[in-house]
């Protein structure tokens, strides 16, 4: 059987409500699907180009041949387009179009713009008109991870469809055997739980507990070089510091006596040993580490933010 839409995990009213608008008499034939990666967008939009293009039935049967081919990604009235590189570039867009001037098989056709905020300019505005008024019998299924991140000009074209990260229930389900702490660090993705599981991304998150117990209790923090060879690559520092914010929040959580809210569940007793802290430098900790995650963004020296970072917390505990 190869329904696709009995593979999404969660989002069932979403769907039904997707599923009964296609019955309506005035469907709508462009739709913005927005929401974090590694939710299932993807999926539920070719779940949804078989119900479109089903031979048997209007909720997709997943047996047909129709059925078969796209899930295969082979059919002749599906396009799937996806960024070459970083970008949607404008032979992308073109693809779309000539498949849109040729000959059909079937009265019906659907294209799936994967990652549509990639869409440069030219490749959007190859498309424009297209999405204003799509030819008969014709869907859009646009998806991002939100609505600001795709050109204007598209979204107000587009009908705006939300989805929510999955719970940590629905993670569980499709991803038996994951450990907890990733299983609730993963923010409802399948994408992000990949990524926390990966062996040199636990490294990384390993390294950065290390370096916050460090960061914490080492009066000689800012002469001992060791940590500066941690902080050179911008991408990995930005990774450490949002596992601080995410363990600092656990240490909160702690002292609140809220352990149903704790993430890194797998590393309970240095995250208790901090917890014995004074709650307000663990609250000036997480609010300084939000900032600095925040500007490692903004291309400030990442070693010298460290620095100042430092500096400012001592400052206040004396």
């Amino acid at each position: 059987m190869a329904r696709l839409l009995d593979q999404v995990y969660g989002h069932k009213d979403v769907i039904a409500k997707l599923l009964g608008t296609f019955a309506s008499e005035r469907p709508g034939q462009t739709f913005l699907f927005v929401g974090p990666n590694g939710i299932g967008k993807k999926k539920i939009a070719l779940g949804l180009a078989q119900a479109l293009l089903c031979e048997t039935s209007r909720t997709a049967c997943g047996r047909c041949g129709s059925c078969l081919r796209v899930a295969a990604n082979a059919h002749e009235s599906l396009k799937v387009i996806s960024p070459e590189g970083i970008q949607i570039k404008i032979d992308e867009s073109r693809e779309v179009i000539q498949f849109l001037n040729l000959q059909g098989l079937t009265s019906r056709r659907v294209v799936v713009i994967d990652q549509a905020q990639t869409l440069n300019l030219q490749a959007a505005n190859s498309l424009l008109k297209t999405l204003e008024e799509p030819p008969p019998e014709t869907y859009f299924f646009l998806i991002a991870p939100s609505v600001a991140s795709v050109i204007s000009t598209i979204r107000s074209r587009s009908r705006i469809v939300s989805f929510k990260p999955l719970t940590a229930e629905e993670i569980s389900r499709g991803a038996v055997g994951a450990p907890e702490w990733a299983v609730r660090a993963s923010q409802g993705s399948f994408e992000k739980l990949a990524q926390l599981q990966d062996g040199p991304e636990q490294d990384v998150r390993s390294e950065a507990l290390s370096l916050l117990q460090q960061f914490i209790e080492d009066k000689e923090f800012l002469t001992d070089n060791s940590w500066r060879d941690c902080f050179k690559d911008r991408a990995r520092s930005q990774r450490i510091l949002s596992y601080w914010v995410s363990m600092l929040r656990d240490v909160v959580y702690f002292q609140e006596d809220q352990k149903k809210q704790i993430m890194n569940v797998d590393q309970v007793e240095p995250l208790k040993a901090l917890a014995q802290k004074d709650q307000s430098e663990i609250l000036n900790l997480l609010a300084r580490s939000l900032k600095v995650e925040s500007e490692i963004l903004q291309n400030r020296d990442v070693q010298l933010l460290i620095e100042e970072f430092w500096i400012q917390t001592k400052n206040q505990e004396a």
